[in-house]
């Protein structure tokens, strides 16, 4: 939830906290600024900056989000649902790029690790779809196609499954 430079700021400030409070003699609320640090630092590597990337990519900033979700170094020590997000923005910003077999892996990888709504299973399938068609692949394509239909949506959603429809009856 916090960005980086932010989250190493308020590490140090609990640090300099621990220090002058165990010189002061308040060991206790030493120990209260010592699980503070443990539970910012622990954030960083649990949750990272994915959900930051995530906003930023939904409001259309995707070199702002390419850079948040970049500076997760170590994506496997993210929680499951984090991680489930971080492969779907990834899978976002490859498919940007026209990268079919790298946004292609993003989106199995998050569709694996498992979305929280089944809105976003509904646009991971819909967006794989899309890849599909563009690589000719149509049996695939119709098969995303056709789970993206059938996960709960929102209209929006619906709206671009027609169109794709349409696209692969021609």
């Amino acid at each position: 939830m916090f960005s980086n430079p932010l989250r190493i700021i308020l590490i140090i400030i609990c640090l300099v906290f621990v220090i002058y409070q165990f010189f002061k003699g308040e060991i206790y609320l030493g120990f209260s600024f010592t699980v503070a640090a443990f539970f910012l630092i622990y954030g960083y590597f649990r949750y990272g900056n994915v959900w930051l990337a995530f906003q930023n990519l939904m409001k259309g900033h995707n070199i702002k989000a390419e850079k948040l979700i970049n500076s997760v170094k170590y994506p496997n020590l993210l929680s499951t649902q984090q991680k489930a997000y971080y492969f779907f923005a990834k899978g976002v910003l490859e498919q940007d790029k026209n990268n079919w077999d790298g946004a292609e892996t993003y989106y199995l990888k998050s569709l694996k690790e498992g979305l929280h709504t089944s809105n976003d299973v509904a646009i991971v399938n819909l967006n794989l779809a899309t890849i599909y068609h563009q690589k000719g692949l149509l049996n695939s394509a119709n098969l995303s196609l056709q789970n993206a239909i059938e996960s709960p949506h929102k209209t929006e959603v619906e709206t671009e499954i027609q169109k794709l429809r349409l696209k692969l009856e021609v």
